[in-house]
């Protein structure tokens, strides 16, 4: 396949059809002045590739490319079809065992079989999709095209998904598979990590996906009351008549609806609270429970409730109003806890960071999977939020340890104390630029970050980070 950027016609047939598709779109808007003049732009990038196409040597040239192009897409969307084909076995597979835990048993002989064949035709599909890859694409460009061409797919599934809620990445699909089961039966889930890394949004997916409610959402603050979470009573009006009305609490909503809650940020909550959660975790749909606020009447638990909880990392001085979770609380949890790790998680320094770039490009493409930042822009954000993330978590390996000071690596602390270029801040700067209309550059948004960090140390350190990777190049100079 002919390279775009290596023969000029090609590049400037490229480069003209990509504008023209964005001007068509603006075109399209009413009568504004902007789509008047957007319709006579179009009308000029119109005439030019047609003249190109007009000129013999050109037009052969192009119609090479296309063909070459056409067949590196089909190849592409095979090996596309093969994933999604293989990904869905799978799912079914993962589908016998939760309908088995919803039954509350183990999986019979036959459905076990099942499993085992479902898994095996997953591998076959994904192993012929790679052997299919080296026999149709016999070139480095062809590969690099196809390469290309599946990114783009995964880009536009990666934005729908984060639409959705949560990126679909190895980490979560895992944690997904294997939760699923036991929330189904009503077991307590409880979601660890460091902040920014979508362990709500994880549970919020579990609860409206999986599970298929709506789920009630409670954030953790250090004065919430049992009363405020499982209910009280409240003086209402009635036939001209002050009376007392209990009035249910999402706890308790949750049970009698048979539908998930929340417990955000659970180790945020006070102890009082906690020593009353310790009874709930232990109680499944079908039993009973006491509300102690309600004169101790009963109620059942229907079926579809199940706590999720959500906890930051224990950390001295980065997470204000968080306390140890007990060993009691802990072990109500049993084998549900899932420690989720930031993107990338376990990559070596040189490696990658195929997860923080996915989401940073899924996050500002457009609907066609086109991303309006510069590749390089967007793979050197990537590197500089995956390095920050794992000197953060203290992944002190081979090349993380250049931002860590001797001091913090002798007291086994950190190289960030409070500070992070999480996931959720890398989208909100990234979505910033591309929302800006060419205002706002890269370098600008991570330089208004930096200086809006509060801890001194951490703000040289996300400076040195940044600028390995080519960012705050100003900020370098003034300060030297």
């Amino acid at each position: 396949m002919l390279s775009y950027d290596a023969i000029p016609v090609l590049a400037e047939a490229a480069d003209v059809s990509r504008e023209l598709a964005r001007t068509r779109r603006v075109a399209a808007g009413g009568t504004s002045p902007r789509a008047a003049l957007a319709a006579d732009a179009q009308q000029a990038l119109e005439g030019r590739l047609q003249a190109l196409y007009d000129d013999p040597e050109s037009r052969e040239i192009i119609d090479r490319a296309l063909t070459d192009r056409a067949a590196t897409l089909r190849a592409a969307v095979t090996a596309w079809r093969a994933t999604l084909t293989a990904r869905e076995l799978r799912q079914q597979a993962a589908a016998v065992a939760t309908d088995a835990a919803r039954d509350g048993r183990s999986l019979i002989q036959a459905e076990a079989l099942l499993v085992a064949t479902l898994h095996g035709r997953a591998d076959r599909i994904e192993a012929d999709r790679e052997l299919a890859l080296q026999d149709r694409l016999t070139t480095e460009e062809a590969r690099d095209g196809a390469l290309a061409a599946l990114a783009a797919i995964r880009v536009r599934e990666a934005r729908a998904q984060l639409r959705r809620g949560l990126l679909l990445t190895g980490q979560m699909r895992a944690i997904i598979a294997e939760a699923t089961p036991a929330l189904t039966r009503g077991e307590p889930l409880l979601l660890l990590g460091e902040t920014g890394g979508a362990k709500t949004a994880l549970a919020e997916y579990l609860s409206r996906v999986e599970l298929g409610s709506e789920p009630e959402l409670v954030s953790g603050y250090g004065d919430i009351t049992s009363s405020q979470l499982i209910g009280s009573h409240e003086l209402r009006s009635d036939g001209g008549a002050t009376v007392s009305v209990f009035v249910p609490g999402p706890l308790l909503r949750a049970m009698t609806e048979g539908r998930p809650v929340i417990l955000d940020e659970v180790n945020a909550m006070p102890a009082e609270f906690l020593k009353r959660l310790n009874r709930i975790l232990q109680l499944r749909p079908g039993q009973s429970f006491a509300v102690q606020e309600n004169n101790g009447e009963a109620v059942e638990i229907a079926q579809g409730f199940a706590i999720l909880a959500t906890a930051n990392e224990q950390t001295p001085h980065r997470y204000r109003g968080i306390d140890r979770m007990s060993a009691e609380l802990v072990n109500r949890f049993g084998a549900n806890s899932y420690r989720v790790h930031y993107p990338d998680a376990g990559l070596e320094y040189t490696d990658a960071p195929r997860e923080n770039a996915l989401l940073a490009a899924a996050a500002i493409a457009d609907a066609t999977g086109n991303v309006p930042l510069p590749t390089d822009d967007l793979e050197r954000v990537a590197r500089a939020a995956f390095i920050s993330q794992q000197v953060f978590a203290g992944a002190h390996g081979e090349g993380f340890g250049r931002f860590v000071s001797t001091e913090r690596e002798i007291d086994g602390r950190p190289g960030l104390e409070e500070s992070v270029l999480a996931p959720r801040t890398l989208v909100a700067i990234v979505q910033k630029v591309a929302g800006s209309a060419g205002q706002v550059t890269l370098d600008h948004a991570l330089s208004r970050f930096v200086d809006g960090v509060m801890h001194a140390e951490d703000r040289q350190v996300l400076s040195l980070i940044l600028r390995s990777q080519g960012f705050l190049a100003g900020a370098r100079a003034h300060a030297d």
